[in-house]
């Protein structure tokens, strides 16, 4: 089922109190309070890949509370009079470069308006300045585009902290919260020629200060506060009649306070503020099913080969479990299911025999049965997902011919039907187009290094090789992959970009020799609490890779970019748009 992780953002602004819309061809508009004073700026901006190009902070005013809408070239900016309960609406037109809005028009009295605004129609609801109740005004432009005619001021519902959505399709959600408690509740309605027809409140969580967007579609997201205060949550599901069907929990992608959410299309844009300063920050998310992303873009992906595609890998893949142990070599939060439904293709393994089973491991700490990895895998091709996953086996720990043995066994006994088993004669594992990859079934390629693959052949088990390798000749896919040992975002984001840059389709000293892929090891390497610094490196993925070309002066691409905690990286988001997927 699609779905949308923002994963962590990066600062844009400073400011408070923002909220933002996505227009259809990639254009946005944030507004948002001043953060010294009761001043209204608004923030255009355009998506390029994963990332925001922000243009300059423009004031336009005094208010509180703004709010925002865009449908094609118009927009509806609702606020608070500064210091005072008085609501004022005005329209704006977005043509080419220029944003030009009209006068502020006193509309109704509260606090807290949010507005949506579609083809039809222009709906807004606010707080009651007297009590904890929510009003709706429903109203339409005027035939000049101009400004808001106004129907009328109704009561909608009890509660606080109201946001609003509409669609193509007329389709209303509204969000709220309670001022007795934390709950959040829902209401579903349609527009028709009567007005708004409102399904009954329904609960959808605890917390605070919510956000509702809606696709043409019908999908719903929702971003919130945590009961905490200080940690944001998403969640997303479908209109079915009255009510949503939610794909899952609502799941945690930042830290924050007042999130806002905006989309068009198959992307999706939120902003909020720290949890702690005056600033603003930025993340956008694909609207898309993460887990079929291949099969479901053959068109487009077809024709590459390894060396021509990109996608999300997971360094240490196993390393997810919890503990206080555990978390000392933690490097990832999703098990091996998971974190293939959230679209990644490569996988770190690094096997370890204990004696009696094989485990994985990253040096001392050991993590989950090799079993319970090799399963979740198993359970993601069986439902029918046609992708590409690779599983990179190294650094085996207390290994023997006999123990290698059993890792192969238990690797044909239960990832056996979806081995890739067989190259055309003369053929590569680059040479294969991930369309005839793909042709029959998902596939696992499983790559194994060291000598062990060489010395005990075995059929669906490939030689792996860094293009640094000695023996680099030997290996059926051959990677470049040189970390940057360091502890710094900054060295390590300007010493992999040079690599890319230098990096020439060929093994290391080899010329003659080439090398398969180039892994972007987009990691920091602390002695432990790997999250924390993994951040930084996280957060900055989406306009790294935007800012780069897609080819170097070789003319070789990025094939994968290898992460701790894949999915606030939004790795496979990423990799898309680098594939060129829309």
């Amino acid at each position: 089922m699609k779905n949308v992780f923002f994963g962590l953002a990066l600062e844009y602004e400073k400011g408070i109190h923002a909220r933002v819309a996505l227009g259809g061809d990639g254009r946005l508009i944030e507004v948002h309070e001043s953060a010294d004073g009761n001043d209204l700026n608004y923030r255009s901006g355009r998506l390029r890949q994963m990332a925001i190009d922000w243009d300059d902070s423009v004031a336009f005013g005094e208010g509180a509370e703004p709010s925002i809408a865009i449908e094609g070239r118009i927009l509806v900016e609702t606020h608070r009079s500064a210091g005072g309960v008085d609501l004022y609406c005005r329209v704006g037109a977005w043509n080419e470069g220029d944003i030009v809005f009209g006068d502020s028009v006193k509309y109704a009295s509260g606090e807290a308006p949010c507005v949506a605004l579609n083809r039809q129609a222009v709906v807004e609801v606010h707080e009651s300045r007297w009590n904890s109740t929510i009003w709706c005004n429903l109203g339409r432009l005027d035939e000049n585009n101009a400004s808001v005619v106004w129907l009328g001021n109704s009561y909608l519902d009890a509660g606080i902290q109201p946001a609003i959505a509409i669609n193509a399709q007329s389709d209303v959600v509204m969000v709220r919260g309670n001022a007795a408690d934390d709950e959040l509740h829902y209401r579903v309605g349609k527009l028709g020629s009567t007005g708004i027809q409102w399904g009954p409140a329904t609960r959808y969580g605890a917390g605070s200060r919510a956000s509702v967007v809606l696709t043409a579609e019908g999908e719903v997201i929702v971003v919130y506060e945590s009961t905490d205060h200080k940690s944001l949550m998403q969640r997303f599901g479908r209109i079915r009649g009255k009510s949503i069907d939610w794909a899952g929990e609502a799941v945690y992608f930042d830290d924050g306070a007042r999130p806002a959410v905006a989309c068009h299309g198959g992307m999706a844009i939120q902003v909020h503020e720290s949890e702690g300063f005056n600033t603003l920050w930025a993340s956008t998310s694909r609207i898309v099913d993460r887990s079929r992303w291949m099969q479901d873009h053959l068109r487009e992906l077809g024709d590459l080969t390894l060396p021509r595609l990109t996608t999300g890998a997971s360094h240490d893949a196993g390393m997810y479990q919890h503990g206080l142990l555990m978390s000392l070599g933690k490097t990832q939060n999703l098990d091996l299911y998971q974190q293939l439904s959230q679209g990644i293709r490569y996988f770190d393994l690094r096997p370890k025999w204990d004696g009696s089973a094989l485990y994985v491991s990253h040096g001392p700490i050991t993590g989950p049965a090799l079993t319970e990895i090799l399963d979740d895998v198993r359970r993601f091709m069986n439902e029918g997902n046609r992708e590409l996953v690779i599983l990179k086996f190294s650094h085996y720990a207390k290994f023997t011919d006999g123990v290698y043995e059993q890792l192969v066994e238990l690797l044909q006994d239960r990832l056996g039907r979806w081995l890739f088993q067989n190259l055309p004669r003369g053929a590569r594992l680059s040479d294969i187009p991930l369309g005839e990859y793909l042709r029959h079934s998902g596939v696992v390629l499983v790559v194994c290094d060291e000598d062990y693959p060489v010395q005990i052949p075995a059929a669906g088990i490939w030689v792996y090789r860094d293009s640094n390798s000695p023996t680099a000749e030997l290996g059926d896919l051959r990677v470049y992959d040189q970390y940057s040992n360091t502890t710094s975002y900054a060295t390590m984001s300007a010493d992999q970009a040079a690599k890319f840059q230098a990096y020439d389709g060929k093994c290391v000293g080899r010329p003659e020799l080439p090398c398969d892929q180039f892994l972007l090891s987009w990691t920091l390497t602390p002695p432990t609490a790997v999250w924390l610094l993994s951040k930084e490196a996280n957060r900055n993925l989406g306009a790294a890779m935007a800012a780069l070309p897609r080819e170097n002066g070789s003319g070789c691409v990025i094939n994968q970019l290898y992460v701790d905690y894949v999915e606030y990286s939004r790795a496979t988001d990423v990799a898309m748009s680098m594939n060129g997927i829309a």
